[in-house]
């Protein structure tokens, strides 16, 4: 028989085990008779030591590790949230972006030779080749205006002096600048003061911008609708207009941009062939100095300002998606744009996606006249080649397929 204690076992004994008296082996067992009954004895077996290494007690943080501990948390739930919101607006901006579709191409009468046009834009033949419109493609014009207060129309006008086409396709996430000369002799819309159409009439592109409209946004809708002319009337429905400290900042921001001058500009600092560092002021100085009494000045800065563009996308083909919407955020104040942020981050994926670090930029090309205004004023009227427009209109929105 035997009954278990809380010390130990209890047991009966084989004959011949002395019942009434205690004694303890070697081993550590114990045996004392049982009081109560006096054929039964206890044993009482020693608790077993535990050797070698002490048994290891949880681990406590100390309040300042515990404290650190959830702030890393913290930061990688936020970068995780950070990033699954940065998909979606990714997602979102590539919808918004390919949902615009080309309208009618307009203005035949300026087609070049051997052009022919089929399904409202959607197939042209020219010179031999068949071309069909890319609908992988997106654009946005980039509009650089700088402040001409002394303009006619009003004291706070501002004039188009950098007019960019950017194209991205979304396929290959190659990027196309196209630049539309400032003085290029184009379509534009005029208004009175209240603000509402009154006529369409050909003028100098950059003068669209200093039309009768009471916001900046309004006055780059029309410069993007003159630009869209220029292309037949493709989509180009989305702006980036910005004024002059915006180019000081993102210059700061991303350390300076490294050219070769092209010019030897005033009170810069250096000659042209050498070799400088544009940051700030400099910079702003470089894309935007002209000399009104050289002929054709506007295109020698538009020369340097395609050099700035290709140097400055060098740069930022180095940043993330994430860095290029911190720069973006960093001198928005100075930006006017249609463009939300689901498309900017959409656009800022794509760009870091594709080999963009030698920018592929090309300018219309065409002739400059010199026109003389009633009060005796000459001004300077480019009247593009209608082969330049058609031949960069296809290599940015078309596909060859024969």
């Amino acid at each position: 028989m035997r009954k278990t204690g809380e010390s130990g076992e209890q047991e009966n004994l084989a004959s011949g085990s002395p019942s009434n008296v205690a004694y303890s082996t070697a081993s550590g067992v114990t045996v004392i008779p049982d009081p109560d009954d006096p054929d039964m004895v206890i044993i009482r077996t020693r608790k077993r030591q535990r050797t070698g290494r002490k048994h290891a007690r949880k681990s406590r943080l100390n309040p300042k590790a515990r404290v650190a501990l959830i702030v890393v948390a913290v930061i990688v739930g936020l970068l995780a949230a950070a990033g699954i919101a940065l998909a979606i607006a990714v997602h979102v901006g590539n919808v918004n972006l390919h949902q615009v579709v080309p309208s009618a191409f307009g203005d035949t009468e300026t087609l070049p030779s051997q052009t022919s046009v089929q399904n409202e834009g959607q197939i042209v033949e020219y010179k031999g080749h068949t071309y069909k419109y890319n609908e992988n493609v997106v654009s946005f014009l980039l509009i650089g205006h700088d402040d001409e207060s002394s303009f006619a129309t009003r004291p706070d006008a501002s004039c188009a002096d950098i007019d960019a086409l950017f194209t991205l396709d979304t396929s290959t996430n190659k990027v196309k600048v196209i630049v539309v000369p400032r003085n290029s002799w184009v379509p534009v819309d005029l208004y009175d003061s209240n603000g509402n159409y009154v006529v369409t009439r050909n003028l100098q592109l950059t003068l669209s911008h200093a039309v009768l409209l009471p916001t900046i946004a309004q006055c780059a809708a029309n410069t993007t609708k003159s630009v869209s002319r220029v292309f037949y009337n493709l989509p180009i429905t989305y702006y980036v207009d910005i004024d002059q400290d915006v180019v000081k900042d993102a210059t700061r921001a991303v350390g300076g941009v490294q050219v070769e001058a092209l010019e030897t500009i005033p009170g810069a600092g250096y000659e042209a062939g050498e070799t400088v560092l544009l940051e700030g002021d400099s910079a702003m100085k470089y894309v935007q100095y002209r000399n009104i009494d050289v002929f054709e000045s506007a295109l020698d800065r538009q020369a340097r300002q395609v050099q700035f563009v290709k140097a400055f996308a060098n740069k930022l083909s180095n940043l993330n998606p994430q860095g290029i919407i911190n720069l973006y955020n960093s001198v928005s104040s100075g930006v006017t744009t249609n463009l939300g942020a689901p498309e900017i981050a959409y656009l800022a994926s794509c760009f870091v996606a594709g080999d963009n670090s030698q920018l592929e930029v090309s300018s219309l090309t065409g002739r400059t006249e010199v026109a003389v205004e009633s009060d005796g004023i000459e001004y300077e009227r480019y009247y593009l080649d209608n082969e330049s427009v058609m031949e960069n209109t296809l290599a940015a929105f078309y596909t060859q397929v024969d």
